[in-house]
């Protein structure tokens, strides 16, 4: 074969390393991991194993059992050949041979060789057999060799990612020597890499040399002096630079320019920017860091400079040229929307579509409706879950008629479809946004596992499809490198492609802290917390200063309205959290922003796309996340410039409590990833070693104890291994990604309701099997039901009307929901269920001991360890039974099953409580359901079909638990309405290996911890120390440019804690800012928002506008329920029972006039002959006589109209004419004229 450049010039290089590295060895086999490009391979002919495979890339149908013998025949033959010092495979051959055989086998003899660079290797177009499948899920073919965990395209060429073995062979990297780096100025002659943000970047451009056969190149590395970059990494850098050097070429560290100061927009953005904003509108000034790498010096830019960048990068799409990304960090109120906004239009004028990706869907509405309100552009429109089936194919359709351009998608919606089935085929992606950038942070509070999915999906989008976009990731505030880093980390989760970073200033003037600091709270630390707020919030409302009040928690929250309500101040704040309806959110809000009421007390809810400039003052009644939450909160003070804003916090050390709680309960632990990595493997070992799997997050619940959003849990978890994995190795072990849009789901039906579901439903359901009393179980697509015959409803809805049982009722289908759960004995049944048996019984005597007082895990723990040795396994049980079966009584009442109270007392303990035997019943039960499971005692397998809501299906489920943690069996379930997750394994022996390994670590759990405990330092020293407002703001900007903790401590020791009056302090300075009082627009606004709804069925906590005033239902069942009747009698309303049954008490009891003349003849009497009371016109119609002589001596007591009372006196006349008093004849002799 032909040899190039590279070749003549590595060839002999190469091979005298080999042939030093046999002098050390006898007898070795070299495997070539992507070395042959390097090579002639003609030089080593006689070396190699098999020359016929050496260059085919192929499965066992060319590396079957007979090339096995043949090369295993060869490599034995090779001991005794004194020609050879070496054999040679090639990295394909060896994958293959170790797989007959134990790796163990050849390994004193085996010497890995690579180049040390590269994971990706080239692969023929001919051998490309990777494919996304319907839902955008790339499914591992079977036909895909074993060496490969994936195969990818990018642009025109194709490459496939090593699977190296999991055993550790020597290894030879060929290419050692290094060459430091020199800076070199950005300049557009130059191609650019950015290894911070394409893990692959490095591996594409060696590729793309040993393709040209060039390496006389001249390249720009992207390397940041903050950016955090370990020693491998640089040191990989300067070898490919050696290796460049060679040949004349040369890598270069970017010397990053500074942000341009002197921008004048051009004349066609500025129209641009008049034509939806105004003639008299300019751009703003934005002041963002000069280059935060080097120092703090504050440069201000022109809005326009970063809108005319995003314009300029879309013309290099459109002209096919190399696209830059763009990433920005701009406080609150600096116009973040404009910034994209402005583009998108442009991108709209040019027929190309942008996609906006919104965290919230209330954020994306409003949006929206601000883009046609106040913009005037008419081509925008929002997609999520919410929509109905039509109304989301309208705006799809739309959109690739070209009639919409600009879509707000949620990222689970985005991360469902490949791209074209928004956009269609014929339009072009011109622009995507990434609004709220910092949810992809990991160790941030708001992390968002749906935003670290959209990295891989975008980077897919461009480089499978080929697609030139640029992409722009906004946010508030995000720290700069350093050990607390977010920008490098959200650029690279998102495979950003070399982005102009714009860091904007971090440092608020109008903003100044106020912090009071104080010991210890003497005693209740709740109570005491509490009250100090309340005292607050009345005093701040007097004062008249607009404010929000933080609080961690919802009961927070309530409790602190409670206790305003009995000090008789119930009016002067709004409360807003994630448990109110939407009404009550809408009109905290309306009321707080439009003055009516002073002070917002709220969680985190109120955060994301809160648009209020006037507020004053953020008070925290105790923080619930760490230093960058806080500054993006107090952020929310003074947006409007000439306003003075404070940012007020009472701390003690007791205060990080809450944070370090909620950190707590949302961090995931060591154990519980490698729990997770266990389930894996045993799934994949129940479903006949299938690399494709489709999983339910219910099966991972016991690992999670049960908590209520564990989904997300899993889906972290995944995330984590996913990520770990790819950085430690270099290529995906696995892939998960969730299936949230598309269920299967199971059903059980009579023959009747089969019948229907067959004329009805025809194509959507499978028949399972028949059970006994004339029931079926059939398996429904529940995606082809909602598009095919609900197709004006939203998916959700379908959903919850499906698991409600109420989806068919129109076609008389009695549809139970059903789940099926599958259980796999891993040993005999005899022997299982004494496992199950014995620890059951261990467990009730052990608790029948406990009983009487509290104790802790702990304690259990120590009960326990006579009976069982294992610690592992004595701990998972210690948190099963603890987490399973204990509740927090509330109102006297407990869960269903619990035996087991829980406290935690004034350490902050987690306690347990027996408090009553329920746990024999229980054990008694779980028993009874694998006897039942295992009938027999033959099988291995099982499997049951029973109703999604039923207390059978938590049994199976805590069995299936059990077996799981005792080691004897596994279980999956199938039909849940928790949402399904793909995974793709790609290297099970190592998901096994480290599944069981009590020493396995997650290191990206691992830094969150270590940042965690990081932050939680800070923080600390931030608050319990005194500094002047300067200082603060200083401290918090060199924080956020990334200094280190003990930089920070260094440079900012502080004083003393000091202790201060807050709401005096704020008076006195606040200056002659006011804020507008009530206006009559704004209640008029108020009080038409909840006008009753014909038909409308209401609830307690809903809201309605009732005679110009708006309350909850509850509230104006107590105040004014005789207001509240008229209005459902008037529109029909439609009341709960309880309240319903409470409403006409309070009537009766209290306004009894009212509600006599009310009910007429249906309210209930008591009447002769009746054994309990009666509606009146039962009497009324049966016994006319009687009746009319009752109601003579009861006439105050019942209401009748002018012609019941004639119809009356007509029949008693006809039946005794002499029963009626004188004024009734009278009346009648009238009538009869």
């Amino acid at each position: 074969m032909a040899e190039n450049n590279i070749q003549k010039t590595l060839t002999s290089f190469i091979k005298n390393q080999l042939d030093e590295k046999a002098k050390e060895i006898a007898n070795l086999i070299f495997v070539f991991v992507g070395v042959e490009q390097y090579v002639n391979m003609d030089v080593f002919m006689k070396q190699l194993a098999d020359k016929n495979t050496f260059f085919q890339n192929g499965n066992k149908s060319v590396f079957s059992s007979s090339w096995f013998a043949e090369v295993f025949s060869t490599l034995n033959m090779a001991l005794t050949n004194p020609e050879l010092d070496y054999t040679i495979l090639s990295f394909a051959q060896f994958s293959y041979l170790i797989s007959y055989i134990q790796p163990d086998f050849f390994k004193e003899r085996l010497v890995i060789v690579q180049d040390g660079f590269r994971a990706l290797l080239p692969l023929p177009k001919e051998n490309f057999i990777e494919k996304t499948e319907a839902e955008n899920i790339e499914e591992r073919s079977e036909a895909m060799p074993i060496y490969m965990a994936e195969q990818m395209q990018i642009g025109n060429n194709y490459y496939y990612s090593a699977k190296m073995p999991i055993e550790v062979f020597t290894t030879l990297n060929i290419f050692s020597n290094k060459k430091a780096l020199q800076l070199l100025p950005y300049d557009n002659e130059h191609e650019v890499i950015d290894t911070a943000t394409d893990p692959y970047g490095l591996d594409t451009f060696i590729n793309q040399c040993l393709h040209e056969d060039s390496f006389n190149k001249n390249v720009i590395v992207k390397v940041f002096k903050k950016q955090p970059m370990n020693r491998q990494e640089k040191v990989k850098l300067e070898k490919v630079n050696w290796l460049l050097s060679q040949f004349g070429g040369q890598l270069f560290e970017l010397d990053e320019k500074a942000v341009e100061e002197e921008f004048i927009p051009s004349e066609e953005t500025t129209n641009l920017l008049k034509r939806y904003w105004g003639q008299d509108a300019s751009f703003r000034e934005l002041r963002v860091y000069k280059d935060p790498n080097y120092g703090k010096e504050i440069v201000s830019i022109s809005q326009g400079l970063i809108v005319e960048t995003i314009i300029n990068e879309y013309k290099n799409a459109k002209e096919n040229k190399e696209v830059k990304d763009l990433f920005l960090t701009a406080p609150t109120g600096a116009g973040k929307s404009l910034l994209f906004q402005l583009p998108a239009f442009y991108v709209s004028q040019n027929h190309d579509v942008t996609i906006v990706v919104s965290p919230l869907i209330a954020l994306m509405k409003d949006q929206v409706e601000q883009i046609r309100q106040e913009r005037g552009f008419e081509k925008v429109y929002f997609l999520n879950s919410e929509l109905s089936l039509i109304d989301r194919d309208k705006v799809i359709e739309d959109c690739q008629n070209g009639e919409i351009d600009v879509i707000y998608l949620s990222p689970e919606l985005l991360l469902s479809y490949d791209i074209t089935y928004f956009i269609g085929k014929e339009r072009k992606l011109g622009l995507l946004v990434i609004d709220e950038a910092h949810l992809i942070t990991t160790w941030g509070r708001d992390f968002r596992v749906d935003y670290w999915f959209l990295g891989q999906h975008i980077n897919k989008i461009r480089k499978n499809y080929g697609y030139r976009f640029p992409m722009v990731a906004v946010t508030a505030t995000a720290i700069y490198g350093g050990d607390n880093d977010m920008v490098f980390d959200s650029r690279s989760s998102l495979y950003m492609h070399d982005p102009h970073t714009y860091i904007g200033e971090v440092k608020r003037n109008n903003i100044t802290f106020v912090i009071d600091n104080h010991e210890k709270y003497t005693s209740n630390y709740d109570s005491e917390k509490e009250k100090e707020t309340v005292n607050f919030v009345e005093a701040i409302d007097e004062a008249g200063v607009k404010t929000i009040v933080y609080a961690p928690y919802r009961k927070h929250i309530d409790n602190i309205v409670q206790r305003l309500e009995a000090d008789g101040k119930d009016g002067i704040a709004v409360a807003y959290h994630s448990g109110l309806t939407a009404d009550s959110k809408n009109l905290a809000y309306n009321s707080f922003k439009d003055n009516e009421t002073k002070v917002m007390i709220s969680t985190k809810a109120f955060g994301m796309g809160v648009d209020i400039p006037d507020i004053q003052l953020v008070y925290h009644h105790a923080p619930s996340g760490l230093l960058p939450d806080y500054v993006q909160e107090v952020g929310r003070a003074a947006r409007k410039p000439e306003i003075q804003g404070f940012a007020a916090l009472s701390y003690a050390i007791e205060d990080q409590r809450y944070s370090k709680i909620l950190h707590g309960i949302s961090a995931l632990r060591q154990y519980q990833i490698r729990e997770v990595l266990n389930k894996i493997y045993k799934i994949f070992e129940a479903g006949g070693r299938k690399r494709n799997m489709l999983v339910s997050a219910d099966d991972f619940s016991y690992i999670f104890d049960g908590t209520v959003d564990y989904d997300q849990k899993v889906m972290t978890s995944l995330m984590m291994i996913e990520k770990d994995y790819l950085a430690k190795f270099r290529f995906n072990v696995l892939v998960a990604r969730p299936k949230k849009l598309f269920v299967k789901v199971y059903c059980r039906v009579n023959s009747f309701g089969l019948n229907l579901l067959f004329q009805d439903y025809k194509g959507c359901f499978k028949k399972l099997e028949n059970k006994s009393n004339d029931q079926h179980i059939v398996e429904l697509d529940l995606d082809k039901v909602w598009k095919k015959n609900f197709s004006d409803r939203s998916f959700p809805m379908i959903k919850r009307e499906f698991y409600e049982g109420t989806l068919f009722n129109d076609s008389n289908v009695d549809c139970k929901p059903q789940v099926k759960v599958m259980f796999n004995l891993e040993t005999d049944f005899k022997s299982a269920y004494r496992k199950i048996a014995m620890f059951l019984d261990v467990m009730q005597s052990t608790l029948s001991r406990l009983t009487g007082h509290y104790f802790t895990d702990k304690e259990l723990d120590d009960a326990l360890l006579p009976y069982i040795s294992k610690k592992e396994t004595r701990e998972k049980l210690v948190k099963f039974i603890l987490t399973t079966y204990s509740s927090r009584p509330k109102q006297n009442q407990a869960d269903k099953d619990a035996f087991l109270q829980r406290r935690r007392n004034a350490k902050q303990e987690q306690q347990y409580r027996v408090f009553n035997g329920q746990y024999t019943n229980n054990f008694a039960k779980l028993k009874r359901r694998m006897l039942k499971l295992f009938e027999g005692a033959s099988k291995s397998n099982s499997y049951v079909f029973t109703s999604h809501d039923s207390e059978y299906l938590t049994n199976y489920i805590r069995l299936g638990s059990l077996m799981e943690i005792l080691g004897i069996g596994s279980y999956e379930s199938r039909g849940g309405d928790n949402p399904m997750i793909f995974i793709r394994i790609n290297d099970p022996r190592r998901i096994k290996q480290d599944a069981e390994d009590a020493k396995y670590n997650n290191s990206l759990l691992s830094n969150i911890e270590k940042r965690h405990r990081s932050s939680s330092e800070i923080f600390d020293h931030f608050f319990l120390h005194s500094f002047d407002n300067e200082e603060r703001w200083n401290f918090i900007e060199d924080f956020f440019l990334g200094d280190s903790n003990d930089e920070l401590f260094e440079k900012y020791p502080g004083g003393e804690r000091n202790h201060i009056d807050i709401v005096a302090y704020v008076k006195n300075h606040m200056g002659d800012t006011t804020i507008g009082d009530n206006n009559s627009s704004s209640k008029s606004k108020a009080v038409s928002t909840f006008v009753p709804q014909e038909g409308r069925k209401y609830m307690s906590n809903d809201l309605i506008t009732l005679d110009g005033q708006t309350k909850h239902v509850s509230k104006w069942l107590i105040e004014n329920p005789i207001e509240l009747d008229k209005a459902r009698r008037k529109f029909s309303l439609i009341f709960d029972q309880e309240i319903f049954v409470i409403l006409m008490s309070k009537l009766r009891h209290y306004h009894f006039p009212y509600y006599r003349d009310m009910m007429g003849l249906k309210l209930q009497i008591g009447f002769p002959g009746y054994e309990r009371p009666v509606a009146a016109n039962l009497p009324y119609h049966d016994a006319p006589l009687q009746f009319y002589k009752w109601w003579r001596k009861n006439e105050d007591n019942i209401s009748m109209t002018k012609v019941e009372i004639i119809s009356l006196l007509l029949k008693v006349n006809t039946i005794n004419p002499n029963a009626l008093v004188k004024k009734h004849k009278e009346l009648l002799s009238k009538l009869g004229k």
